[in-house]
């Protein structure tokens, strides 16, 4: 579902390729009142494409922001990936973009929050004394997210970076599958040129695949 914010001001970013995702677009201004002017007290990750923030919107709406980095080598192409992605698959084991801003030279992306983190968090532990999962918590949370991904395999979109951080959990430990910076749709029948380029993470990657 699109954003109800749109169209307040122009963005300073060459991000004209996200013009059909206009609908999708929250003002600048709004993500600093709900960060506090992405306070770091409010920093609840990073990831190679920058960090990540919780927030709390105009509406009340819980959040989590995702803010480019400057020195990120992940830019436009990821970005706007993720938003084309996002707003076409909708799933109960896919995480809910809200909106997204490309104003002042920024690119933030807007989700839903996830009020229990990542998978990892909970399998290597962390510094939030998350709760213990059960054994059942844990096989809904595996079966949770092999959904999430047959849906997008069904939709002829291959992931790319499956990892437990890539795993988000709900207040009630529901697995929604993040991160779509590096999807790829699959070919077209009169597509003529497939990227074989390599992307994903280390030690996730399948080895054929890699070499």
């Amino acid at each position: 579902m699109g954003s109800k914010y749109s169209k307040t001001t122009t963005s300073v970013t060459d991000t004209s390729c996200l013009a059909p995702f206009e609908s999708f677009q929250v003002p600048f201004v709004y993500l600093q009142e709900a960060t506090n002017n992405f306070d770091d007290k409010l920093l609840i990750g990073s990831s190679g494409f920058g960090k990540v923030y919780r927030g709390v919107l105009r509406d009340g709406t819980k959040v989590a922001l995702k803010r480019l980095k400057p020195e990120s080598k992940q830019g436009l192409e990821d970005f706007r990936t993720e938003i084309e992605i996002l707003s076409q698959f909708h799933h109960p084991h896919l995480i809910s973009l809200i909106g997204y801003s490309d104003e002042r030279n920024e690119m933030i992306l807007i989700y839903e929050y996830m009020e229990n983190g990542n998978l990892s968090s909970h399998l290597y532990g962390s510094d939030l004394h998350l709760p213990t999962m059960s054994f059942e918590q844990r096989l809904e949370i595996c079966i949770g997210a092999a959904m999430g991904l047959h849906y997008l395999h069904t939709g002829g979109v291959i992931h790319g970076d499956v990892k437990s951080t890539n795993i988000l959990l709900d207040e009630k430990f529901v697995a929604k599958i993040t991160d779509f910076g590096l999807c790829k749709k699959r070919p077209e029948l009169d597509q003529t040129h497939v990227s074989t380029a390599v992307k994903g993470s280390f030690g996730y990657l399948d080895p054929e695949y890699f070499m």
